[in-house]
């Protein structure tokens, strides 16, 4: 596989791109991408080196707009194709005799909405048109709009009912994506919202091992978070509480019974404080099994496959570890990339195949 070649954009906060910094990053690039979650990137530049950079393009006189947390854009592309987006908000400004290094994080457009809330009603409406009417509502605020706009990959899956109180936004929109039959969803790099019965394509080609092409692996059996009866609460005090409860006598007499309480204050609907919790129990029912990977170089084409493919898992030489094997769904990838451009990437999967 050919080596990959990166570019980091900056991007302005009127989604003009300003200038690539590839050239000005020590160290390593850091990045990651998690299904229905933010995505992150994070990379040290020499603060000297990138000030002659600002100047050198006309912003002496006023560098934050040039470069500035919450304004400022980032994004990632790998061999021409764009792979994330993100937005700056920290950076972090350290002594490296004689010189001085800035480290920058930015995290996914999700996180944005984890700063606004709304209020809405939604009766007989498709989940997918829900999540976008609530976004689209955060348009109209102002300052609210943060450039977001309605992608090519909008369905219409299940019509759902909700009743939200100053609910917070990224909360509402994982949530989502959570109940039984939700929709998956993703931030193009472009700020482009998208909505998915399932995001992702099944790769039977793609196979990873070990031995083979796994370098590392750790792997976690744990009933650490393992609930078999949910107590689901809603919004309400008292005998006025909206209240749900489902259990599964499978999970209770195969690992006794493990009770838990669940609170989603802002939720007024019967109907949907069922669903969380008919939702809640099916994820933590089980032995949480979360398989996570190191690849050897050049195993995966990082411009190819994404969150929410299914490969090919196998690992054997072990007695307890034989049944993982099979197609197993990409829930998150982590990638270093040194000076060189030469990746190591790291693979978590969901707790099914």
């Amino acid at each position: 596989m050919d080596t990959a070649k990166y570019k980091i954009e900056i991007w302005d906060k009127n989604g003009i791109p300003l200038a690539d910094i590839r050239d000005y990053v020590i160290g390593s690039l850091h990045w990651s991408k998690t299904l229905n979650g933010a995505e992150s990137v994070d990379f040290t530049v020499d603060l000297p080196r990138f000030e002659k950079l600002i100047r050198t393009l006309g912003y002496e006189g006023d560098p934050f707009s040039f470069f500035e947390v919450g304004r400022t854009d980032i994004r990632i592309k790998r061999n021409g194709k764009y792979l994330i987006g993100c937005n700056v908000y920290k950076l972090t400004y350290t002594t490296d005799d004689p010189s001085i290094n800035m480290q920058v994080q930015c995290v996914g457009y999700l996180n944005f909405y984890k700063t606004q809330y709304v209020t809405a009603e939604f009766e007989n409406v498709y989940q997918e048109e829900i999540l976008w009417r609530v976004i689209d509502q955060c348009n109209q605020k102002t300052g609210g709009d943060y450039g977001v706009r309605q992608g090519t990959h909008i369905g219409e899956h299940i019509a759902r009912n909700r009743h939200y109180a100053r609910k917070e936004v990224a909360s509402l929109i994982q949530q989502m994506s959570n109940v039984i039959d939700g929709c998956d969803f993703e931030f193009t790099p472009d700020k482009k919202f998208n909505t998915y019965m399932a995001k992702g394509v099944y790769r039977p080609s793609v196979r990873v091992a070990y031995p083979g092409n796994i370098q590392t692996f750790s792997f976690s059996r744990s009933i650490e978070k393992t609930a078999n009866f949910i107590y689901g609460l809603g919004s309400g005090n008292g005998e006025d509480t909206v209240a749900s409860s489902a259990e599964d006598e499978a999970s209770e007499n195969y690992l006794y019974r493990r009770e838990k309480i669940i609170t989603w204050n802002s939720v007024t609907v019967q109907d949907t404080v069922d669903e969380h919790t008919d939702s809640a129990l099916k994820h933590l029912k089980d032995a949480i099994e979360i398989p996570r990977v190191t690849l050897r170089p050049g195993t995966l084409d990082l411009s190819e496959v994404d969150v929410g493919d299914t490969i090919t898992l196998q690992i054997s030489d072990s007695l307890v570890l034989q049944h993982i094997t099979g197609d197993y769904r990409i829930y998150n990838i982590e990638c270093d990339v040194d000076g060189n451009d030469s990746e190591t990437v790291s693979l978590e999967f969901d707790n099914y195949d």
